[in-house]
């Protein structure tokens, strides 16, 4: 029970952080030209380290070549062909299973 209560806190604490930054900065304020840049490029952030992490460890050791990184290649052309995030990662994940079923 102990954990839930736990959760729950950090659940409701995490909700009113975020509920705070919507109350402060909300309304018809407008946020400065160099922050809405800089928050326009915290997604594709993410999603770098996110893809990075995966292609170079495998959990504590280094990732050897592999459908892993082919996979990127193609995700990485079809992100450079299509500029859509979300073809991008269909591709990536099609190229990915195709080449697992392929023995890589």
């Amino acid at each position: 029970m102990t954990a839930f209560l736990v959760f729950t806190a950090a659940a409701v604490g995490t909700y009113l952080i975020r509920l705070s930054g919507v109350a402060l900065l909300g309304g018809d304020r407008e946020l400065p030209p160099g922050v809405t840049r800089a928050l326009a490029l915290v997604g594709p952030a993410a999603m770098a380290a996110i893809v990075a992490n995966a292609l170079l460890l495998d959990g504590t050791e280094w990732r050897g070549f592999g459908a892993w990184h082919l996979a990127a290649v193609v995700a990485t052309g079809v992100a450079l062909w299509k500029r859509s995030m979300g073809v991008t990662v269909a591709a990536g994940a099609v190229a990915f299973a195709a080449l697992l079923l392929a023995g890589l």
